[in-house]
């Protein structure tokens, strides 16, 4: 969850006497870092989420300040402290309003106030803040890897988590990121990290199996579903990424059914990936549920073939098209009408292969029970394609 802004204003504002001018909505994001930059061409080299202080020694001149901010937003840096009172005295309006409209926040220190002390002390409040998480983190994996260990890491939980209350688990996939090094896949969490807005109750993010992982601790799932949201248009805006895909699982209670959501999570991001969907949630998914909770995907494609090779390979035969016939029979409750006009077929020639594919399969397809299967092999195949 980390060190955050509004940790900083809480427990050293007296200390360092700071004020905040703005972007207070970006105040819960935490810092992963704090540097200390006079000048705009290291700011590339930042990884994200740094908090950055300055004197202002270099961004004197008129629109020098409203430059560095913009950098600072560009690289996903958290936060801004002027130390105020020797080379920079007032802020100006422009930049003031571009730090609020995008919930940059903006500090002041007077002069007097050592940044030294205040840079030393808070790196060592994000160290650790850190180690914390590392941990944390670490206790989440256990579970997901072995949920034997639920009850031994459920107990070290219980210090940040109400293990007790609901918990939801998202999957966020990003198209080769497991072929990144780890140091790129760690930049790229920390930008992930700095596009959710507040997230008002425990959480935990980490990259694992694949994925970056976040999980909520009684979170309500409409806020959830707006913060995802938000989170994606902002990755989709600022990241350079070609493909995101997002799976939300199911929110259960107690941390003994987190293993659930999890897997509910990773049945839904792959939905996603497959159908290229943006944000999927497994409450959603109707039957793909079930079909995408399968272990066994060889029981799926046996299935399908069991079902439909004789159509298949009739349709190969006689250069028909009995099997697209069939998929429109279901769809369409067998109207002879609506399957014409979707196939561009003669009525009589719909009901010339309707009878030959029952025929063929030796099934009237009369019953909801004599479609059903057919339905879901229709469902298989969407996924096999």
């Amino acid at each position: 969850m980390g060190f955050t802004i509004e940790d900083a204003l809480n427990e050293t504002k007296e200390l360092y006497q700071l004020t905040l001018l703005c972007g207070q909505k970006g105040c819960a994001n935490a810092m992963s870092w704090v540097h200390l930059i006079e000048d705009t061409t290291t700011i590339q080299q930042l990884w994200g989420k740094e908090l950055i202080v300055t004197s202002g020694l270099g961004f004197q001149k008129e629109g020098a300040l409203l430059n560095l901010v913009e950098y600072l937003v560009k690289y996903h840096s958290v936060g801004l402290i002027i130390n105020t009172g020797k080379y920079i005295f007032d802020v100006p309006q422009d930049v003031l309003d571009y730090c609020e409209n995008n919930d940059f926040p903006l500090l002041i220190s007077p002069w007097h106030i050592h940044m030294v002390d205040l840079i030393k002390d808070f790196c060592m409040r994000c160290l650790f803040s850190q180690k914390e998480d590392y941990l944390v983190t670490q206790y989440f994996q256990n579970i997901f890897s072995d949920p034997r260990t639920i009850e031994e890491n459920r107990n070290e939980l219980m210090r940040s988590f109400d293990v007790d209350g609901d918990f939801q688990v998202l999957l966020i996939d990003i198209e080769d990121a497991s072929q990144y090094s780890e140091i790129e896949r760690r930049r790229l969490s920390l930008q992930l990290q700095l596009y959710f807005e507040k997230i008002e109750c425990p959480y935990s993010f980490f990259w694992y199996d694949g994925y970056y992982v976040l999980i909520v601790n009684n979170l309500s799932q409409k806020v959830f579903y707006q913060l995802v949201e938000s989170m994606y248009h902002r990755a989709k805006n600022r990241m350079r990424v070609s493909a995101l895909h997002i799976g939300m699982g199911t929110q259960l209670k107690d941390i003994r059914e987190l293993n659930l959501s999890y897997q509910r999570a990773l049945s839904a991001v792959t939905f996603a990936r497959m159908f290229q969907k943006n944000i999927i949630c497994f409450d959603d998914m109707g039957i793909y549920q079930i079909l995408f909770s399968i272990q066994d995907q060889k029981i799926l494609s046996d299935m399908y073939h069991h079902l439909l090779d004789t159509l298949i390979q009739y349709d190969q035969k006689h250069n028909s098209e009995l099997e697209k016939t069939l998929y429109y029979y279901l769809k369409y409750d067998g109207s002879p009408q609506k399957i014409a006009r979707s196939t561009y077929t003669h009525r009589n020639t719909v009901h010339y292969r309707i009878e030959k594919i029952k025929t063929l399969l030796n099934c009237e397809l009369a019953t909801f029970e004599e479609k059903f299967p057919y339905m879901i092999a229709f469902y298989i195949a969407k996924m096999m394609k």
